[in-house]
């Protein structure tokens, strides 16, 4: 499939499916893996979300990714302190929203004796 592909109804099922398998396949979801399994990027993905399915779709599959990554957690798979890092980090993003800059300023004063 080509880049810049355009959107197809048949997506939201497809996200939705893909995840699922992934989950089942002990493989981490990703919509990375998604993307690029269709032939598109990141961006042109979440660019889908103007459609309400496929919006629908994208928010089943961040509760899929949640529940992977916590369960994964629980059973020690996966570094349940590092999972607790990631789930935190997406919720704040949620709250904040995506777009926003996420650098950090640091001021350093020196002072002399």
């Amino acid at each position: 499939m080509k880049k810049g592909r355009k959107y197809e109804k048949e997506l939201p099922r497809q996200l939705y499916s893909s995840f699922l398998s992934m989950v089942n396949d002990g493989t981490p979801p990703s919509f990375s893996k998604f993307a690029r399994s269709i032939g598109v990027t990141v961006g042109e993905l979440e660019g889908f979300r103007r459609h309400k399915e496929f919006d629908r779709a994208w928010r089943e599959c961040i509760e899929i990714r949640r529940d992977y990554l916590t369960d994964s957690a629980l059973t020690r798979r996966y570094d349940p302190s590092f999972v607790k890092f990631l789930l935190t980090e997406e919720f704040a993003a949620e709250i904040t929203g995506a777009d926003e800059d996420k650098s950090i300023s640091v001021s350093i004063k020196v002072i002399e004796e």
